[in-house]
């Protein structure tokens, strides 16, 4: 495997500053439109208004193909706009017309929003930008007050221009201060919340070791008693104490990963791996806990997929875990056939994609509850699969897993015909 960056997934912000550059991108087209009908842009507007729109469409179409560019793209996208915005002021300032008016008081009410996408959109630079643009504000109201004026007077239009100009310069560093308070707010409410999960995984820690440790010796000592033991009596109660020792490690380690991908700076590690080789470990895993029940256990991918997936970019070990979750809980609710694990490829909107789907012949699940079975420590138990072992954390963890990948779960399933399960991930190096 070769190691890359690490690969943060934020799937949700990405798909909203996608919507709102192609907002952006689409709404300043239209204004401009509509204002050069009637006869209201100047000069500077004719080309830098569509300049900015493709610029706020290209920055739509790279949150999709390069998300990973974005930190590089976004500040001189955001300096643009801010030179845009003063010039168009200035030149706004200079005159008496009522298109002059329209133009100033038009621009005074968007450069509010600009400071919204700014401190959003660049959490560490919205300040500076803000701070700029507003300084170049400031500015531009004092030169008008120093200006010339004409032998008539200034004209009610420049007056309203002036009214205009001089509440944006009092109400707009308001403006600046709460966004400022507010992503400061936010900061601290992160620091917190890593903080008190930092705590929580620590006290895990500390009781998950406390508990394995005697845990690992009584599963020694059990061992060493089966050697010693031939009788049927006692090796079922040794069977007994070996499957309950092992089911509450099992807990243990549901409980950990689950409480792990709680953490709100958990961060994906994209590799290259061979996920061919991946699922057919996996099948070796859990091959002898299928023949045990007399299941079959198979892996099934089409010969012009092999050499594709040889070579796929996602984090190795959460693609594995959720495969695994998986395979066990087929395993958990099939009585008589089997499971089998399909892989593929396929091309989507955001590119490459890599598609596992899970099926099995068993006992399916009813439509009411297939809500249910993603919700933390759930289990549906049936009487034709008797008691069914676990924690209830193992779809949990696979819908947690899915979402930190930016991927998609979808499962059908109907009582008696069996269950399918369908994990589609995006490939990390689309980013």
């Amino acid at each position: 495997m070769t190691p890359t960056q690490p690969w943060p997934v934020d799937a949700r912000h990405a798909h909203l500053m996608t919507g709102v550059s192609l907002l952006a991108a689409i709404g300043t087209l239209l204004i401009w439109f509509t204002d050069r009908q009637q006869g209201l842009t100047t000069a500077w507007d004719q080309w830098t208004i569509p300049m900015l729109s493709a610029l706020y469409f290209g920055i739509s179409v790279l949150h999709v193909i390069k998300p990973r560019c974005m930190p590089w793209a976004l500040p001189p996208t955001l300096i643009a706009t801010s030179v845009y915005l003063l010039v168009a002021l200035h030149l706004a300032m200079v005159g008496q017309s009522l298109p002059k008016l329209y133009a100033a008081t038009s621009l005074t009410q968007l450069i509010p929003v600009f400071y919204v996408i700014a401190f959003v959109s660049w959490p560490r630079g919205g300040a500076g930008i803000s701070g700029l643009t507003y300084a170049g504000l400031l500015a531009q109201y004092l030169f008008s007050l120093h200006a010339p004026m004409p032998a008539g007077g200034w004209s009610d239009v420049h007056q309203l221009t002036q009214k205009t100009l001089l509440a944006s310069v009092v109400i707009h560093p308001a403006c600046i201060l709460a966004l400022s308070f507010i992503t400061h707010l936010r900061g601290q409410l992160s620091t917190s919340q890593q903080e008190a999960f930092k705590g929580k995984e620590r006290f895990l820690a500390m009781l998950s070791h406390e508990i394995r440790t005697p845990l690992q010796a009584m599963l020694g000592s059990i061992d060493l008693l089966a050697l010693k033991l031939h009788g049927s009596t006692e090796t079922r109660a040794l069977d007994r104490l070996r499957n309950s020792a092992t089911q509450l490690d099992t807990h243990l380690r549901d409980i950990t990963e689950f409480t792990r991908l709680e953490d709100p700076a958990l961060r994906i590690q994209a590799d290259t791996f061979d996920l061919t080789q991946l699922l057919q470990d996996l099948r070796d895993d859990w091959i002898e806990r299928a023949q045990s029940k007399g299941l079959t256990l198979s892996i099934d991918i089409a010969p012009d997929e092999q050499t594709s997936l040889q070579t796929v970019t996602a984090d190795a070990t959460r693609v594995r875990q959720i495969v695994s979750n998986l395979i066990s809980n087929a395993l958990k609710y099939t009585m008589v056939g089997g499971v089998t694990v399909h892989a593929s490829l396929s091309r989507q909107q955001r590119g490459r994609a890599m598609t596992i789907v899970v099926e099995d012949s068993g006992i399916g699940i009813a439509a009411h509850h297939l809500a249910a079975i993603f919700q933390p420590y759930v289990r549906l138990e049936d009487a034709r699969a008797l008691r069914v072992d676990g924690s209830g954390l193992g779809l949990a963890v696979v819908q947690r897993l899915v979402d930190r990948l930016g991927g998609r779960l979808h499962v059908d399933s109907h009582p008696d015909r069996g269950s399918r399960f369908t994990v589609e991930l995006p490939m990390a190096d689309n980013g």
